[in-house]
């Protein structure tokens, strides 16, 4: 049976999964307690502002129709002492309004720096060889955590001439690296009352009991306990709390096993499995309906020394083939190469397969959690 390459796509990417996993001994699959979860109290924090690109080569806002582009520049340069009257019309193309996003690590120290990224909120054309003016950044409270400035980074470019454009990724968004810096520090704690708790990444029974189980074999029993399947709780620290975290996080664990999982992505017709995933006995019928329809313009032309006129026709055919059903036994399967070499042998295209799974999901044939993204 032959298939179009298309139908192939969601295969594709199982195998390649299989392609990137590595051929290594379970023991080799060991991480650290440090990757599976996060101390609480001590997140990342995201920082936000609006500010104004400048030095651009034409490439910048229309103010015309970013009216507050515009307003930013006055506003600007009335901050500076500069005051202009009865402005009514202006159009520097060299500046683009742009919106600064950073993300500060927990623990970040006021005068550290670190990256942001620059995006364009009007309609310039590219940020490529602009330069940062000084902008404030806020976190979720409103306050000012620091302030970013410098040039730009950008990896794409756009062109045009004579109403051909070529445009090569995104030449909108640059980036600036270590542009960023801290005016104060970001509260943080990883202990408050003398506990400390970490939030499991992927919350199960099994992940948290089992990084419980590690430190206590570690550092003594009572050492931690699994509250919940999210969250671990630690009771102690020592007086050296640095010391003792550094000591938690850096302990060796082999993860549990993930739930059997399959990811769904219903508009590219993507799917993704994990190595649980299962497939039993099942009979599936895969066929086709072609429904077409053709306009076929026309001219009615009346008989000789009549009275009616020339009036063009439309004549629409409309035609349905149903294609042959192709029926496929699909015995039970219990590795992921089996299961994508089962789901290639129906021949359907990823649209299909999307729909194929979710059917033989409720059937029953399939192990595992579909999640439609």
């Amino acid at each position: 049976m032959t298939t179009n390459p298309r139908q192939n796509l969601a295969v594709l990417a199982l195998l390649g999964l299989i392609v990137l996993a590595p051929a290594t001994p379970r023991a080799a699959e060991s991480t650290t307690i440090g990757g599976l979860v996060t101390v609480a109290g001590a997140p990342a924090n995201q920082l936000y502002g609006y500010g104004l690109v400048v030095g651009l080569p034409g490439t910048g806002d229309q103010t015309t129709e970013v009216p507050y582009t515009e307003q930013s520049i006055l506003n600007m340069l009335r901050n500076m002492g500069i005051t202009l009257t009865n402005v009514s019309f202006m159009q520097p193309n060299d500046v683009a309004s742009v919106m600064v996003t950073a993300e500060v690590p927990p623990f970040s120290a006021a005068g550290q720096r670190v990256d942001a990224i620059v995006s364009a909120v009007g309609n310039a054309s590219s940020l490529a060889g602009g330069v940062l003016l000084p902008t404030p950044l806020r976190g979720g409270n409103g306050q000012v955590f620091g302030q970013a400035q410098g040039p730009l980074l950008v990896s794409g470019f756009a062109v045009s001439a004579g109403g051909s454009s070529q445009t090569t990724n995104i030449p909108t968004v640059g980036s600036l690296p270590s542009g960023v810096i801290l005016s104060v520090a970001i509260p943080a704690s990883f202990s408050q009352d003398g506990m400390t708790r970490l939030m499991v990444n992927t919350p199960s029974y099994q992940g948290a009991q089992q990084i419980a189980d590690v430190i206590d074999r570690t550092y003594g029993p009572a050492a931690a306990s699994a509250v919940t399947p999210g969250e671990v709780d630690l009771p102690g620290g020592g007086t050296n709390s640095v010391r003792f975290m550094a000591g938690v996080l850096s302990l060796p664990i082999i993860p549990a096993d993930q739930e059997p999982t399959i990811v769904v992505d219903a508009q590219s017709g993507t799917i993704v499995m994990n190595a649980g995933v299962e497939l039993g006995p099942a009979v599936v019928s895969h066929g086709n309906l072609t429904v077409s329809i053709q306009t076929i313009n026309g001219v009615s032309q009346p008989a000789p020394f009549s009275s009616g006129v020339t009036a063009g026709v439309q004549n629409t055919v409309v035609s349905a083939k149903q294609g042959k059903a192709d029926v496929i036994y699909l015995p039970h399967r219990a590795t992921l190469a089996e299961v994508a070499q089962a789901l290639d042998a129906v021949g359907a295209t990823p649209a299909d397969l999307v729909a194929i799974v979710q059917a033989l999901k409720l059937a029953g044939a399939i192990t595992g959690v579909v999640k439609v993204i």
